[in-house]
């Protein structure tokens, strides 16, 4: 019976040494997945930054083009403008012209 008793204890201590072992082991293995974890997130935060500073540049460099663009045709429809309005008052001249020397 002592020796049942002995055998029962060292099961006990066994069984309980080999839950300490085991709850080491997946502290480890937490710990490890934390930081594998935490460097992921560091990595796709970097991803998302370096994204986010080339489309900043890509839309500033878009816009700078839409910029010379709106600028370019705007100048072109101020010469188109000018020289309609010039073609305008010279056929209005002409008329006036020609109306003057139908009446005389």
């Amino acid at each position: 019976m002592r020796r049942s008793l002995m055998k029962e204890q060292y099961m006990r201590i066994l069984t309980m040494t080999s839950l300490a072992a085991l709850a080491l082991g997946v502290a480890a293995c937490s710990d490890e997945t934390a930081d594998r974890t935490e460097a992921a997130a560091e990595s796709a935060g970097d991803d998302i930054e370096a994204n986010l500073d080339a489309t900043g540049d890509a839309i500033g460099e878009t816009m700078s083009d839409v910029e010379q663009g709106v600028d370019s045709t705007a100048k072109d429809l101020d010469a188109k403008a000018d020289a309609s309005a010039e073609k305008i008052e010279k056929d209005w001249d002409n008329d006036k012209r020609n109306d003057a020397a139908e009446t005389q």
